[in-house]
């Protein structure tokens, strides 16, 4: 087989599997609403279980980055299908709140492998020419399943109960082990000698020091990414819950109003793609404008009690999209720094554990502060994150700029 037409279909195969991954990851998400509204849980409740999930997933995403150099990243990416699989179809019928915690948080243990091991992937088995293309798609991965989920969920609603959901994602996750088992038998064995060409120094020892991690603003990055997941997931996650008690919405409107938020995040992939070519693929750079368009947004956010949900939806669309493009530079392009050191996918991790984390925050605290302060509280926290993002980011403008001459002088 053509090693390039393999390389093409490999890609390919990873980038349906990982949407039907979101599809299956974010089903919980995408019932909150309906759950919270047909009293199953409290938003209390449901902060819970969704923060556990994030919680439980960072831990595992922390880790995974380090197994691919351990365990077959295909072996990874089968057990993380195999586990959003059985979790969607068990979880109708885990009656109340404990027994669909503990479902829902091994989904989240089991899913540590199959982002870094799709890093891991793009790095030594996609051919060197189609890797730029193949990160700048995968951004297109979480918009896709997720507005694929929250379309679903308002037919699904529109028809009968939430539990059809979560069997119909289970199936979708279901049918992806096959490109798995595809990917792994078929197209694996022509690739992995090609596909390491120029990836590394195959004599350099895999590890992260700390002058690495300091000169790199490693550190900084990851608060970035909590930040941003923090916004970004309590947008999404609760958009639907406040439209339903503030503007009256009914489940299955919310949810298509979600996917408009969805739908446009696909465009802050191509903002972030071009301010990051402006800047001269100057990651810290782009994140700083990204956020201080943002910050205007973000206070007009705070007056949405008083706008049409037709308004507040164009505002919180915005955000997002901006919050969306951020995320490419901090997730895909970031890692790509460490390829030097072969640790791309084991950074990518990394942040992505991170980005679990503020999602969990998020999603614990969404409830908790909604049911106790009230919105208006939310909104005011979500307010000083951004600013604080643009903060740390100014004050590691310096540092960054050496660690990327560096990275540029050493290629």
């Amino acid at each position: 087989m053509n090693s390039e037409r393999t390389s093409n279909r490999l890609f390919w195969t990873l980038f349906f599997v990982y949407i039907a991954n979101i599809v299956g990851k974010t089903s919980f998400s995408a019932t909150t609403a309906a759950l919270v509204n047909d009293s199953i849980l409290t938003k209390t409740e449901a902060g819970i279980i969704g923060g556990g999930f994030w919680f439980l997933y960072a831990v595992g995403q922390f880790g995974g980055g380090f197994f691919t150099k351990k365990m077959s990243p295909y072996l990874m990416m089968l057990i993380s299908v195999l586990s959003a699989t059985v979790s969607n179809l068990l979880l109708p019928l885990a009656g109340g709140f404990v027994p669909m915690f503990l479902v829902w948080g091994m989904n989240g243990v089991l899913q540590f492998g199959l982002w870094p091991a799709i890093l891991e992937l793009v790095s030594t088995e996609i051919l060197p020419k189609h890797r730029p293309k193949a990160i700048k798609r995968l951004a297109l991965c979480f918009c896709v399943g997720s507005a694929i989920n929250y379309i679903l969920t308002a037919g699904v609603l529109a028809i009968t109960d939430w539990k059809y959901i979560f069997i119909i994602c289970g199936i979708v996750s279901g049918v992806s082990l096959l490109g798995v088992v595809y990917s792994w038998t078929r197209l694996s064995p022509t690739l992995k000698t090609e596909g390491m060409k120029n990836v590394y120094d195959a004599n350099r020892k895999e590890k992260l020091t700390w002058p690495i991690v300091r000169d790199s603003s490693l550190i900084v990055f990851c608060i970035m990414m909590i930040i941003k997941s923090v916004v970004d997931t309590g947008i999404k996650n609760w958009m639907p819950t406040i439209m339903i008690e503030t503007y009256e919405a009914t489940p299955s409107f919310a949810s298509l109003l979600s996917v408009v938020l969805l739908v446009t995040n696909l465009v802050g992939i191509t903002i972030g793609s071009y301010i990051y070519e402006r800047t001269k693929s100057d990651e810290l750079k782009t994140l700083r404008i990204l956020y201080v368009i943002m910050m205007p947004m973000m206070v007009l956010l705070v007056g949405f009690r008083n706008m049409n949900i037709l308004i507040t939806t164009v505002i919180m669309s915005a955000i997002t999209l901006l919050i969306y493009g951020s995320g490419q530079v901090l997730q895909m392009n970031y890692p790509g720094r460490f390829q030097r050191w072969g640790m791309a996918a084991a950074i990518g991790g990394v942040i992505n554990g991170f980005a679990s984390l503020g999602s969990m925050i998020a999603t614990y605290s969404g409830g908790f502060i909604a049911d106790h302060f009230g919105w208006d509280a939310m909104i005011g926290i979500w307010n000083g994150l951004v600013i604080l993002f643009v903060i740390l980011n100014v004050m590691s403008a310096k540092k960054w700029k050496q660690f990327r001459k560096e990275i540029n002088r050493v290629r």
